[in-house]
């Protein structure tokens, strides 16, 4: 996995300097990764690792009303490791690594890095340790630049109190002057040279970000790698990131991915946190599986397959593949024409779009993050108000309506943001299974709400869905469930009640393989069921596995149609980014609905082809959207 020259010194020594290597016992932090690495694959190894890993957690209990969160869990990570964290949603791997940060105190267990015993009470005493997290939800301000958010919570002295090449323009006696020293420590006086430091760890490590630029200003993938600037700003030796890829387009992703490999040939222990079989085996060294709050075992990527991580994560073997069955598409569910809507700061994000979807088919929609897509979604959902065209679903007149009405013309709903736009985090999982039912008249008890009956509801929802981590539908928030749970609670919601056309925005967007499996287990019987089914997705396989139609969307405007059986994955990426084919019209398609009950589709409008079997593949569950 990496070559390294190895001295001729012995294990003992090895292991020895890791206990005390600070950057200078080991001037070379590439050597430092080489010899750990070298040390992982000996046949000594796993008695090494767990007596003189960089980190090490022994035995760690954590328990929370109901719920064991980590069950006598033992973790190790070698020195320029990058050691994956696999595990379902809800497996216990978030709250793992909130006790490494001090976010949770373990109830039973002990923390050891570098071979010392940490006591962790706060995340402060993490970062003094040279532990760094970056979490799923970022913790940036927007309206501050990046070398603000980066330097916050630092004391940074000016500029002329940070040099020590000559360049300062105070005389050495008062710059080195203790007090003055302790003044300029205590008050901010600048920040032109944490500018400059943080402009240069962004060069050395490939980050391409302006830090002087508003977090605001900048897209996911830039936002994320300030958070690993913070990181690194604090001259952290391990860094933890918590699903870092949930919220990034493939494209990002791969460039995390290069960027962390930088960061571990430079020595940086990282424990990469995921539930993406593809994501592990790409990037990491090793990989510890967690189920239902254990460890089930930790492998070196080199000897193990996806399915083999697949079977560890969710105890059985997974389907990787799901029959789509032929079901005869009926008559139009919802018919729009000549649609356009404005983004968040008034500018045209929809240019005069038509679709048709009809009863029983799934309509792909493919494309990068930002051509459209929410401002798509949120229109045919009626919560963004269109600034143009005509939007009917089964005939009745939706445009201008309010969002009860798209409700009440059974429209269901699920966003790509399922914690801003999907739930009230803050309310009970009862409050938010009954969010859209609770004007139905089972649930009334006089002018008040039946809370029993609603309760009852809301627990059938979670037995269907297999929704875990609620012990008591009236105690556990929706903001406390996993992020796949919390999917499955959005979903139960809004299929439960038997929609005609079901929106889905990014609907298996970071969660887990078991997850994904039954989100699209769960859609396709809803097609079978009749619903019209629109499907927005960043991940191709996901498009073509589900999808009887498909149309690419890039900045606003479809510009691609074709059919599963049709689909290239290269044609699909280049129409993603716009670019053409040079042997095809630039023209985007005159007509986006099939041809009036036809099975399905063909690549051309007004084509018609013969519905064949097909299966989705749910291999790419782990691989990612």
């Amino acid at each position: 996995m990496y070559a390294c020259e190895i001295p001729d010194i012995s294990v003992q020594t090895i292991v020895k300097s890791e206990y005390h290597w600070s950057g200078q016992t080991i001037a070379s932090k590439s050597l430092y990764k080489g010899l750990s690495l070298w040390i992982l694959h000996t046949k000594l190894s796993t008695q090494i690792m767990a007596d003189h890993a960089f980190l090490r957690m022994e035995d760690i209990y954590k328990e929370f009303p109901g719920v064991v969160a980590n069950d006598h869990i033992d973790l190790t990570v070698g020195g320029g490791e990058i050691h994956g964290l696999l595990g379902e949603n809800g497996a216990g791997k978030s709250t793992l690594m909130k006790a490494l940060y001090g976010l949770y105190t373990p109830d039973s267990g002990e923390i050891y890095l570098r071979g010392d015993r940490l006591e962790l009470t706060s995340p402060q005493d993490a970062i003094d340790a040279g532990i760094g997290m970056v979490h799923q939800h970022f913790k940036l301000i927007p309206r501050l630049t990046v070398a603000e958010n980066v330097v916050l919570g630092q004391r940074e002295p000016a500029a002329a109190f940070c040099a020590d090449n000559g360049d300062s323009p105070l005389p050495e006696t008062i710059r080195t002057n203790r007090v003055v020293q302790s003044l300029a420590k205590t008050f901010s006086l600048g920040l032109t040279a944490p500018e400059q430091r943080i402009q240069a760890l962004a060069e050395q490590y490939g980050f391409d970000i302006d830090v002087s630029a508003r977090v605001a200003d900048l897209d996911v993938g830039q936002q994320q790698r300030v958070e690993i600037l913070k990181a690194l700003y604090r001259d952290v030796d391990l860094l933890i990131l918590d699903e870092p890829t949930a919220v990034l387009s493939p494209t990002e992703a791969d460039r995390l991915f290069e960027s962390l490999s930088r960061l571990a040939d430079e020595g940086l222990s990282i424990i990469f946190i995921t539930h993406k079989l593809g994501e592990v085996t790409a990037i990491a060294d090793r990989v510890t599986v967690l189920r239902e709050g254990r460890r089930a075992d930790t492998v070196p990527v080199a000897e193990t397959t996806q399915a083999d991580l697949a079977e560890l994560m969710v105890g059985r073997e997974v389907l990787f593949r799901i029959d789509k069955d032929d079901t005869a598409h009926g008559d139009p569910v919802l018919d729009a024409t000549g649609i356009r809507a404005a983004d968040d700061r008034g500018i045209n994000a929809l240019d005069s779009l038509d679709l048709t979807v009809r009863e029983g088919e799934v309509v792909g929609i493919a494309g990068v993050s930002g051509n459209g897509q929410t401002e798509l979604a949120e229109a045919l959902a009626g919560i963004r108000e269109m600034t143009g065209g005509d939007l009917r679903v089964n005939s009745t007149d939706l445009a201008g309506a309010s969002p009860r009405a798209f409700v009440d013309a059974g429209i269901s709903f699920v966003p790509e943001d399922r914690l801003q736009y999907g739930c009230a985090e803050e309310l009970s999982v009862l409050h938010n299974a009954g969010m859209k039912a609770y004007r139905e008249g089972r649930f009334a008890d006089g002018p008040l709400l039946d809370y029993d009956e609603l309760g009852s509801y809301a627990e059938s929802l979670i037995e269907e869905f297999d929704i875990r981590g609620v012990s008591d539908v009236t105690d556990i928030d929706a903001g406390d469930l996993s992020g796949g749970n919390l999917q499955k609670l959005i979903l139960a919601r809004e299929l439960d009640r038997d929609p005609d056309l079901l929106i889905a925005n990014q609907p298996t967007r970071g969660v887990d393989v078991g997850a994904i499996e039954f989100i699209r287990e769960a859609i396709l019987e809803q097609r079978e069921q009749g619903t019209g089914i629109v499907l927005i997705s960043e991940d191709i396989d996901e498009i073509t596995d589900l999808s009887d139609r498909i149309l690419v969307l890039y900045e606003g405007e479809f510009v691609y149609e074709t059919t599963p059986e049709a689909a290239d994955r290269e044609r699909l990426g280049i129409e993603m980014t716009g670019s053409r084919v040079d042997d095809e019209p630039a023209d985007a398609p005159e007509a986006v609905a099939p041809p009036a009950g036809a099975g399905s589709d063909t690549a051309e409008p007004g084509d018609s082809a013969e519905a064949t079997d097909s299966t989705t593949d749910v291999a790419a569950a782990g691989d990612g959207d």
